[in-house]
């Protein structure tokens, strides 16, 4: 009996772990995004960050990995995108980052519609 009650108990609490582990988590890049100051020095950098924003609503996942930017300079293919977006885009608060699953979690739906407000401001 004591065996079962054991077992019962640690069936509930991982259960508990487990669904809430599930529960619908935050996105780290709309979190990183929300509310982030965007900065560039000239035209140039904001043309580079304009065609890196539309490369997120506009290539697949696979493609985006593959993807280079230019640098500050304006070096050709020397930024992935993530690193181009933590040069350009100063998040509201510290320890915010683009997560672990970034590739995926930049073409769900919210932070698409977060990723065209930016370029309407843009314009």
């Amino acid at each position: 009996m004591e065996k079962k009650i054991l077992f019962l108990g640690f069936l509930i609490f991982y259960l508990i772990t487990v669904l809430s582990g599930c529960k619908n988590s935050e996105n780290s890049v709309l979190e990183y995004f929300k509310n982030a100051e965007l900065q560039y020095e000239n035209e140039s950098q904001k043309n580079n960050i304009i065609t890196a924003l539309n490369d997120i609503l506009n290539l697949t996942e696979n493609e985006l990995k593959t993807e280079r930017y230019k640098d500050y300079a304006g070096k050709e293919k020397q930024w992935d995108l993530p690193t181009l977006i933590y040069k350009h885009f100063v998040p509201d608060g510290k320890g915010k980052s683009l997560g672990n699953n970034f590739y995926h979690d930049v073409k769900k739906e919210e932070v698409q519609k977060s990723i065209r407000h930016i370029l309407e401001n843009l314009d």
